[in-house]
């Protein structure tokens, strides 16, 4: 999944109940907000805003015309929202890190590193984070590591990726911009 704001964040926990109500949304959006609005405007311009001109039985038509077209208007929008939130996804390449993983190999999304260790391990790196000092603080690795750690479990709402990574042990290791192979710091969660 990218990177998201907290408003791209807030639309894409909402979207996800959402998308399971299929139906339900495309009726909702469809004909009752946009299919039920558009045949009362219609039926009062056909009636000129008088009562006497205002028949039961031509607004039950207008109410099912505009509420059956509404279901068209509803599944596109719903489609155009869906499409949205897939983009968000990263399916398709979080499918060929898994992949990579299981044959042995080390995959790279975003700023992480991912690779299989022995016993069950997948051991999570950092790939860009250049540190200013030669030996960084505490906080400032800190602040590395939890970046890491977001990043994973941002990583981990994806089910493909929650389903690979849940029976097995994490280690997140915090690396400086040497070519140094021990970790500055390392945390197993």
């Amino acid at each position: 999944m990218k990177e998201l704001s907290k408003k791209g964040e807030t639309f894409y926990n909402r979207w996800e109940t959402l998308r399971k109500k299929k139906w339900f949304y495309v009726f909702l959006h469809g004909s009752v907000y946009w299919g039920m609005p558009m045949a009362l405007i219609l039926f009062l311009l056909n009636s000129h805003f008088q009562i006497e001109n205002m028949k039961l039985s031509k607004l039950l038509i207008l109410v099912v015309t505009f509420g059956i077209g509404g279901i068209f208007t509803g599944l596109r929008e719903f489609k155009r929202i869906d499409n949205i939130y897939l983009s968000l996804n990263d399916d398709t390449e979080i499918a060929t890190g898994i992949q990579t993983l299981k044959t042995g190999n080390v995959w790279n999304y975003d700023n992480l590193k991912l690779h299989n260790g022995n016993d069950e391990t997948l051991i999570i790196q950092n790939e860009f984070f250049w540190f200013d000092q030669r030996v960084p603080s505490s906080e400032k690795l800190e602040e590395c590591y939890q970046s890491v750690y977001s990043d994973f479990r941002r990583l981990q709402k994806n089910k493909d990726f929650g389903a690979y990574s849940k029976n097995r042990n994490v280690k997140i290791q915090i690396f400086d911009n040497s070519a140094s192979n021990v970790p500055m710091l390392e945390k197993v969660i």
